[in-house]
């Protein structure tokens, strides 16, 4: 509580601002957060059933219009209220268009990662159905979700660490998945995919395409070498269309915090909220 002559010195302070005509800065409103919705996919592709949870702008029941999607791989990790809350609020600041956020909940994590089996020193596997994951979220996840909401494009494709690998390998393989990447301290040493990484890049077929990297200023090694030998391959190889942006995060590690809100702000950079986002093409921002 304020003592008297602190309530003194605030009612003049207001008189003042009163009298200059100045106003203190508006804040965004605040709205009731959307519950999270848990939904089942019965997988043709996978031969199982497939969890996904979908978190809907604070304001989608109150509206009749459609928004951006991004798919969450690594919900188990991912799909959480800080980095949910993030974009809401980012989102509220004008600096990106509100996204449904479909989360990717995971079965075999380890056989999903990478398209053919990858055995390690210590005999252990990973890896085998990557391209079948794929092609679920492609062929049934995306039309569930189309179905079941108001959605528009941009469609964006978000992965972390070795999903961040499974996302790029995802956008290069088939551009239809997205019409962006964004992966957060991707593995890209895998030597299955650095045989024919250049002649995907090469080969994409895809309309305006944009792959978004970020990395921690700590992260591992063969994280950042990696994710900047990408980069500069697109940048010399890719057809008109392909780009790709690079963000370091200043002392962050291994898939750092703030990954996804990075590669949003970078997605978006110079997107206006009074444009509506079906009149303001993807290829245009900037």
């Amino acid at each position: 509580m304020l003592s008297p002559s602190c309530r003194s010195r605030a009612l003049g302070l207001l008189a003042l601002l009163s009298v200059c005509g100045t106003q203190a800065p508006a804040q965004p409103q605040g709205h009731p957060i959307s519950p999270i919705r848990i939904e089942r996919i019965a997988s043709a592709q996978l031969g199982e059933e497939r969890e996904i949870w979908v978190s809907l702008p604070d304001r989608y029941d109150e509206t009749n219009g459609a928004y951006p999607v991004l798919y969450m791989m690594d919900a188990d990790f991912n799909f959480n209220s800080g980095v949910i809350g993030g974009l809401r609020h980012a989102a509220q600041l004008g600096e990106m268009p509100d996204f449904i956020v479909v989360g990717i909940k995971n079965t075999d994590r380890s056989k999903d990662i990478f398209p053919e089996e990858i055995t390690y020193a210590d005999g252990s596997k990973d890896g085998g159905r990557a391209d079948r994951y794929l092609d679920f979220i492609r062929q049934e996840l995306i039309p569930h979700v189309e179905k079941g909401y108001r959605t528009e494009s941009p469609r964006v494709l978000y992965g972390t660490s070795n999903t961040g690998f499974t996302a790029v390998y995802g956008m290069l393989r088939d551009p239809g998945l997205g019409d962006s990447c964004i992966a957060a301290s991707a593995t890209l040493r895998v030597d299955t995919f650095l045989a024919k990484r250049d002649q995907m890049i090469r080969d994409f077929k895809g309309g305006p395409s944009r792959l978004i990297l970020v990395m921690g200023e700590r992260d591992f090694p063969t994280i950042i070498s990696g994710n900047g030998e990408l980069k500069e391959k697109i940048d010399a190889l890719a057809p008109e269309g392909l780009s790709c942006r690079l963000a370091v995060i200043g002392n962050g590690g291994h898939v750092p915090a703030g990954s996804l809100l990075e590669g949003l702000r970078l997605l978006f950079e110079g997107w206006k909220i009074s444009l509506p986002l079906n009149e303001k093409k993807f290829a245009e921002v900037k």
